[in-house]
């Protein structure tokens, strides 16, 4: 092997290894938040009701901390490598996932109560729990009375 091959072969596998461990150590909720922005972009949200989301989270070990490591490191990986040219194993995993978080995250806001009109401002409520507020149904007919 060439001193020149061994050099590139070098470089890139410490980059691949620093890729890896940026992927890996990267902080959760801060990928939540990327997330969330990223799906919610149409509506008009600000970053503070989503950090206000990610404080009551972290406190209420909501769905955010309630996933598992496995699937924190897997929303991760196919976040960061999601592409229209090839999936990664498990996409219909990671698709699940974070159809959960963002979906959680508008049940815990005013977007349904609001007849889901993407103009008017979401606002956050607090953690959605069906076992806290049981009566809470907002696709009930009560929202919807022209339906």
């Amino acid at each position: 092997m060439k001193r020149r091959n061994f050099i590139w072969l070098l470089t890139t596998g410490a980059a691949g290894v620093a890729a890896g461990g940026y992927i890996f150590f990267e902080n959760f909720e801060v990928l939540v938040r990327k997330i969330i922005i990223k799906d919610t972009s149409s509506l008009s949200i600000s970053t503070e009701e989503i950090d206000k989301y990610l404080l009551a989270s972290r406190e209420n070990k909501s769905l955010v901390n309630a996933l598992p490591f496995s699937n924190q490191q897997l929303l991760k990986w196919h976040y960061h490598f999601d592409n229209p040219l090839f999936s990664l194993p498990y996409n219909t995993k990671y698709e699940i996932d974070r159809s959960r978080i963002v979906g959680n995250f508008l049940l815990s806001t005013d977007f349904f109560i609001n007849k889901m009109d993407a103009t008017t401002p979401v606002k956050y409520i607090g953690i959605y729990d069906p076992y806290q507020k049981p009566c809470s149904n907002p696709f009930s007919n009560l929202f919807y009375p022209d339906a």
